[in-house]
């Protein structure tokens, strides 16, 4: 007697077809409900008369009756539609694929470690990366990479399963961006805000230093930038009389700083960083 226990009944359906029309023997499909370990039913084909004949055509035993581990010899060294063949009855006996992300993966559990390296073998004919690794005492084969897990379900035929997983791979790429940029975004802003306080709070003081000898083209930026702390460059040099560019404002700005500081330097007093907290000291001009 042969018995095959597999994930899904279209499955089990279709492997009870093939029995018949390849090999022309008779199974029977039972359901197993879940219970115990089993989360969900799981459906087995057995076949009862014959079974010894469709062991040795399906090459589940050797010439004297000895049972074959891993997987046929004429499958291990045959073509890459073998290959192929062998994965898709693997997948669709044993398979699970996750939802694409951080941890994607397309799995397949063996029955021992013998069949696991030779999917390997077979993977490898067709240029996907797999690993075959032990979890809890279950042999598995893995193919983590996305690229490889779209490559595969194409080898295997499974077309629709391909164009849903990529699509459900290319939104998450698309949030996953959208969120990188919003967060760079916010980043931005946020330093600017600092560094636009910082840039006021620096101005004030300079224009305290230099008194009534700060030219007054360098004195009119300065009151932009402390009347409008929040604004952006662009914003000051659209308020400016007449109307400047940031890069203007941004120059205006650095030399008033940078006279208020050689003045304090030689009369011996704090500069314009003195006016700054920890947290805007690491404030730019802006």
């Amino acid at each position: 007697m042969i018995e095959a226990e597999l994930d899904t009944a279209m499955a089990a359906r279709r492997l009870k077809r093939d029995i018949l029309e390849i090999f022309g023997h008779s199974s029977e499909l039972i359901v197993m409900a879940p219970g115990g370990l089993r989360r969900g039913s799981r459906y087995v084909v057995r076949v009862v008369a014959g079974g010894d004949q469709l062991a040795r055509q399906t090459g589940l035993v050797d010439g004297r009756g000895r049972p074959i581990r891993g997987l046929p010899p004429q499958v291990v060294s045959g073509a890459t539609c073998d290959a192929e063949a062998a994965w898709r009855g693997a997948f669709l006996a044993h398979g699970s694929l996750t939802e694409p992300g951080r941890s994607s993966s397309l799995e397949v559990t063996c029955p021992g470690p013998e069949a696991a390296l030779a999917l390997v073998g077979a993977a490898r004919r067709l240029s996907i990366a797999a690993k075959a690794r032990e979890v809890r005492g279950v042999d598995r084969v893995v193919v983590r990479d996305g690229d490889a897990i779209g490559a595969l379900l194409t080898r295997l035929g499974a077309h629709e399963s391909v164009l849903a997983w990529e699509e459900r791979r290319m939104r998450r790429e698309v949030r996953a961006t959208a969120n990188r940029l919003a967060n760079f975004d916010d980043a931005n802003l946020r330093r600017s805000a600092r560094a636009a306080v910082a840039a006021g709070a620096r101005v004030g003081r300079a224009l305290e230093i230099l008194g009534e000898e700060v030219p007054e083209h360098l004195a009119a930026a300065g009151r932009l930038r402390m009347e409008h702390k929040q604004a952006s460059l662009e914003e000051l040099g659209a308020l400016a009389e007449p109307p400047l560019t940031k890069d203007a404002v941004a120059g205006r700005i650095r030399r008033l700083l940078a006279m208020a500081d050689k003045r304090a330097q030689d009369l011996g007093i704090p500069g314009t960083e003195a006016t700054l907290s920890e947290e805007l000291a690491d404030g730019l001009v802006g």
